[in-house]
């Protein structure tokens, strides 16, 4: 190849709805979610390099994961400049290892089809494959089967709903928000899909961090959690409506952006 280096976006992503079932056989729970992807992201930098390093100070890079996997030891230099809130539920990380799987697979020339990329990215973290996805989409197993919409929900999210974000300032621990979630027992892959908007994580997230709850209700109706926490959201008629909720909240003093859901 002739290009040696690339920029790349790292979109995040919303949970619209989070279903936790019983633990699986390898310790994880079982999900189905309803992900959609956030116009909210980091930028990669990607260099070919002899050996492969990031920027980012993190002792479990999902970057470098999903690269050693990916390139066999092939080298590359990642640099990523953060705007999405680390420990918030939008899927920070594996959307940085999504985003370098994409782009080195780009750079190094290996030819990888989105299919298998999603499946490296399934042996890097629970969000990724949907993250590589890119569009609305439902999550389940531990988030390694990533469906496309169901033809009845296409039209829903057909086109870019305009949404406003909010972090309380804390780190939401993502394995004590499990622990202490009480699973449902009624998993099937053949119910209907509920698209009721619900995060059965919230509940202990908001005993365990109580700004989120706090945060939550000065949104208002339609305010819930992502993921794991702690990061907020509420989807709103249109981009001026979440342009003054996101100037009201920053007033309080909370990380507060504008954001819209991409429906490529």
């Amino acid at each position: 190849m002739t290009c040696r280096s690339c920029k790349v976006q790292a979109f995040a992503k919303i949970n619209l709805t989070l279903e936790v079932y019983g633990k699986r056989p390898d310790g994880y729970h079982a999900l189905r979610s309803l992900v959609l992807p956030i116009s909210l992201a980091d930028t990669l930098e990607i260099e070919l390099a002899d050996r492969l390093a990031t920027d980012t100070g993190f002792a479990d890079d999902l970057i470098l994961k999903a690269a050693r996997i990916l390139g066999g030891g092939r080298g590359a230099s990642v640099k990523v400049a953060k705007r999405i809130p680390v420990g918030g539920g939008l899927g920070g990380g594996s959307a940085d290892a999504a985003a370098a799987l994409k782009g080195l697979n780009e750079l190094w020339g290996l030819g990888k089809t989105l299919e298998e990329l999603m499946a490296i990215g399934a042996q890097v973290g629970s969000d990724v494959p949907a993250l590589i996805y890119g569009k609305p989409c439902i999550m389940e197993g531990r988030g390694e089967i990533v469906k496309p919409l169901p033809e009845n929900l296409q039209a829903a999210f057909a086109e870019p709903l305009a949404l406003v974000l909010a972090n309380p300032g804390v780190n939401s621990s993502t394995r004590e928000v499990y622990a202490n979630c009480t699973p449902r027992l009624d998993f099937s892959a053949e119910k209907e899909y509920n698209t009721t908007p619900i995060n059965d994580l919230e509940a202990p997230a908001l005993r365990l961090y109580p700004q989120i709850g706090e945060l939550k209700a000065l949104m208002g109706a339609g305010a819930m959690m992502s993921g794991s926490g702690s990061t907020v959201f509420k989807i709103v008629a249109s981009e001026a409506e979440a342009l003054a909720v996101r100037d009201a909240l920053r007033g309080r003093g909370y990380w507060a952006e504008v954001a819209h859901t991409i429906v490529r």
